[in-house]
């Protein structure tokens, strides 16, 4: 930097004196500014000569700084005239008792008489304000009788003339403390215009880098700047309009309407030259006044574009919720009074514990929820708690830091609650998590901040928390497998989903929906089921519920391909249905449920010699439910 001062500054002087004191100040400052003595006839060519070389703040004194001001383009400070240059001759000639004349610039002359005001001396004033002046202002004090002239550095050319006239030209030597201060006002002026330049290159990037159009103006409607991108959408180049208003050359865009207008208008629909552009409106406000506004254009192809990137990397690491209400099929009074429910539950953000059986559709639920609330633009996580072994869950639901453990991947791990920030985070199978991790997630519900593993920094989240179980969790507490605290916690709404034998009017309406969807996944020409088909859906207590309906709907479908679904199928249905044949079960309808589920799970284990994920398949259930209740029902293996 100190180089840079170095090469900016130049310091200009007219004698000998004033060159001995720069050159002292600036080796007080320790800096190697140019300093050169210079003369009126070569000022202009000597600046300039300067400014060529980069130069950009000169230092000079009087009438020479004013020429270099009006002529050359470079910053000029200018070594004041003081009241102590004047008492210093005042004081030399304090027993002179004629007329004094002085010479010089308006500014001094303006001092002078204030001063004077109080001296009550016989002064005499002859404003000079160029070199070209000079000789008749002097002409004019000789007719006078002017014998003693007061003036600056452009009189010393003619201080032999004068005093061959007997007139004694006595010229105003500059202070120390002034010429110090000009030398530092020039340092801070540098700094001054190195900020600036700083601000105007961060500006400039803002500008040449946004893919949005931008035009600035001024309080007065001039327009300051506008970038290549607006150039481009409303065609004009910035060289031919900049300085000029923009209700002239930019009556379209209505940018000055907003120096009147401290509120921003955003996002507004138009279109310019055949392009739709959304516009965003902004006035400056400076210390509450209006300094200017601001636009911004931005294409509507490059939000779509944009939206688009940023609905595709959710989806890809699977932050959104793509069912809705709509979604959720059927007309029975179960099921329209379920979602009615929870249309009422997405207006809060309390947390909703979802119950029912497996195949229910929970997630469906949850993610129309989601999509219904105020979250519905931010994230939706969802995790299956019953798949992964406690220190696995741990580390997806909360996070890790870098080296937590072994294994653990470089730079750490966001967790799912800090994914899920701003949005849902949806706990699928939360009955299934041990003791441990009952009171790990009970602390984060409370506090509404994590810890990721290893570190000692918590991280605050709002996420709004949606879990589903298919287990009884209050008998579950009742029996001191879950934790009391964490129950309440997770059921301040309760959202109970029916299960499909308690809705069977709707089946009709799922099967021909599955059959739609299924035919085109796999391209095939199903065109609907008989009535003793429909009968035979309807008679059936579906345990597997809509999932399992998918899944014997889809096997059908494969071997079938085209046609009415009818009796030459029958058989075939009757083998996939978890219930068999009636000669291997009883009366379905004449059982508890818990029977029936135990004669399904035996048949088909040993279908399928014990084999329990080709089991879970012929049951249409998951391999970690058909455990589960393996387990709940004290089936032998």
């Amino acid at each position: 930097m100190k180089d840079c001062i170095e090469n900016n500054i130049a310091i200009l002087l007219p004698y000998d004196e004033m060159i001995a004191l720069a050159s002292e100040i600036t080796q007080e400052l320790k800096l190697n500014i140019a300093i050169e003595k210079i003369v009126i006839d070569n000022v202009l060519a000597v600046a300039e000569a300067y400014r060529m070389r980069g130069v950009e703040i000169i230092v000079s004194r009087g009438n020479l700084a004013k020429a270099i001001a009006k002529n050359i383009d470079v910053e000029v400070i200018n070594i004041p005239f003081t009241g102590y240059e004047f008492f210093d001759v005042l004081f030399k000639y304090k027993d002179f008792n004629e007329p004094i004349g002085i010479i010089e610039g308006a500014d001094f002359i303006e001092g002078c008489r204030k001063i004077n005001e109080k001296l009550q001396l016989d002064l005499h004033y002859y404003q000079v304000d160029h070199v070209s002046e000079f000789a008749i202002k002097t002409q004019a004090a000789i007719n006078d009788g002017i014998e003693l002239l007061v003036g600056g550095s452009w009189g010393i050319e003619y201080q032999d003339s004068l005093r061959v006239r007997n007139i004694r030209y006595e010229m105003l030597h500059s202070q120390k403390p002034s010429v110090r201060q000009a030398i530092e006002s020039a340092i801070a002026v540098f700094y001054a215009k190195q900020r600036e330049k700083s601000r105007h290159q961060v500006l400039k990037t803002v500008l040449d880098y946004s893919q949005s159009g931008i035009v600035v103006i001024d309080q007065n409607d001039v327009i300051l700047n506008m970038n290549a991108v607006a150039e481009e959408l409303l065609h004009i180049q910035m060289q031919t309009c900049a300085g000029q208003r923009s209700e002239t050359v930019l009556p379209s865009l209505r940018l000055y309407n907003y120096l009147a207008c401290e509120a921003a208008e955003m996002e507004q629909m138009e279109t310019f030259f055949g392009v739709k552009v959304m516009v965003d409106r902004v006035p400056m406000l400076v210390n509450g006044e209006i300094k200017g506004a601001i636009a911004f254009i931005h294409r509507a192809s490059q939000i779509v574009n944009m939206e688009s990137s940023i609905r595709k990397e959710l989806v890809e690491r699977r932050l959104t919720a793509k069912y809705h209400f709509s979604n959720i099929i059927g007309s029975s009074e179960s099921v329209v009074t379920t979602i009615e429910l929870a249309r009422n539950f997405s207006d809060t953000d309390s947390t909703i514990l979802l119950t029912g059986e497996t195949g229910t559709g929970k997630e469906l639920f949850a993610q129309s929820i989601h999509n219904a609330s105020k979250r519905a633009n931010g994230p939706f996580v969802a995790i299956n708690c019953s798949a992964l072994p406690a220190n696995l869950l741990e580390s997806e639901l909360f996070g890790y830091r870098d080296g937590a453990f072994t294994g653990a991947k470089k730079g750490g791990k966001m967790g799912l609650f800090e994914l899920a920030h701003k949005g849902t985070i949806f706990l699928d199978e939360i009955g299934e998590i041990d003791k441990s991790m009952q009171a790990k997630l009970l602390r984060v519900l409370q506090e509404q901040e994590v810890m990721r593993i290893g570190d000692i920094r918590v991280i605050p989240v709002d996420v709004r928390v949606i879990a589903a179980t298919n287990r009884d969790l209050l008998d579950e507490m009742r029996q001191g497998r879950y934790r009391e605290d964490l129950y309440y916690r997770l059921n301040v709404l309760n959202l109970v989903l029916p299960p499909l034998r308690e809705r069977k009017g709707d089946i009709p309406i799922l099967m021909d929906s599955l059959r739609l969807r299924i035919n085109k996944k796999l391209d095939r020409r199903v065109e609907g089921f008989s009535k003793d088909v429909i009968q035979m859906f309807e008679h059936y207590s579906w345990p597997g519920n809509i999932r399992e309906l998918e899944n014997v709907v889809e096997k059908i479908i494969v071997i079938k391909q085209w046609g009415v679904i009818g009796e030459t199928m029958v058989p075939f249905i009757r083998n996939c249905f978890q219930r068999q044949l009636a000669h291997e079960l009883e009366d379905p309808f004449d059982q508890p449920l818990a029977n029936i589920e135990r004669q399904a799970i035996e048949i088909a284990l040993k279908r399928n010699d014990g084999n329990r994920t080709k089991a879970a398949l012929a049951l249409g259930i998951d391999r970690t439910t058909l455990v589960r209740k393996i387990k709940l029902l004290s089936i032998p293996l």
